[in-house]
């Protein structure tokens, strides 16, 4: 196989993933690199279709953290790279770069994610078949971890949203990409933007969301960083992890 950090993809930033302030929202940049990789995955054979049809398992997404190292503008065509960067039990993480024309980078990304067993909804772990989708390791961009462990204590209840059908994606859960509009949505408050530009995300995804769930927002701000967490409804599981960084 062509070694994975000679692959390049393109990716267009339309105007509908920038703001009034031409800074890229969270769930414009997530559906970029979303994109990005179910291509690569699809020209190394381990795309989700493929792994749906022959192995009934797929690959999710358990966190991410990017950072956003130089500004991107509306019609600009930003040139992607992703790699395998190391594995730890059932857990892959892999890179992901987006850069300029002019090759310089504009935004790193660590992410953390699983095969999941579609019988059971839960992560495979047999070693024998975990090893047939390791590949050769390269090296990691950035300080990401897999986890967060917030304290709950310190949060603040900011809010409910209800689930819509169009979130879903074919695996029947929220998509990644409403997860960031679902942050985005809090840092603006009653603006159309938010007052600061981000610098680094944070995301890590606990528990699935479905159609029709109501999920309560929870937030904590500091002086450096505003974190989401959201929580099921009705049973106050956690579902998801944020942290914002300006």
């Amino acid at each position: 196989m062509k070694d994975e950090k000679e692959m390049v993809y393109r990716a267009l930033v339309d105007t509908s993933m920038i703001n009034e302030r031409r800074d890229v929202h969270i769930s414009g940049l997530l559906r970029i690199m979303e994109t990005m990789l179910e291509e690569h995955l699809l020209d190394i054979r381990m795309d989700n279709p493929k792994m749906m049809r022959e192995e009934n398992c797929s690959w999710a997404f358990l966190s991410l953290c990017t950072e956003i190292l130089d500004p991107v503008m509306p019609g600009e065509i930003l040139t992607g790279r992703t790699w395998y960067s190391g594995r730890k039990g059932p857990l892959f993480r892999r890179e992901l770069e987006l850069c300029h024309a002019d090759g310089k980078r504009a935004v790193a990304t660590s992410c953390f994610s699983a095969l999941i067993d579609l019988r059971n909804r839960r992560i495979a772990r047999d070693r024998e078949f975990l090893e047939r989708y390791t590949l050769p390791q390269h090296e990691t961009l950035i300080e990401a971890n897999s986890r967060m462990a917030p304290a709950l204590a310190q949060y603040r209840e900011a809010g409910r949203q209800t689930v819509r059908p169009s979130w879903l994606d074919a695996l029947g859960h929220v998509n990644n990409a409403r997860y960031g509009d679902m942050i985005y949505d809090q840092l603006c408050l009653d603006d159309s933007t938010p007052a600061r530009r981000v610098r680094r995300l944070e995301l890590y995804f606990v528990g699935e969301l479905h159609c029709g769930e109501e999920v309560a927002l929870l937030r904590r701000d500091t002086e450096e960083e505003i974190s989401i967490l959201g929580l099921h409804g009705k049973t106050g599981d956690h579902a998801f992890y944020s942290r914002v960084f300006f």
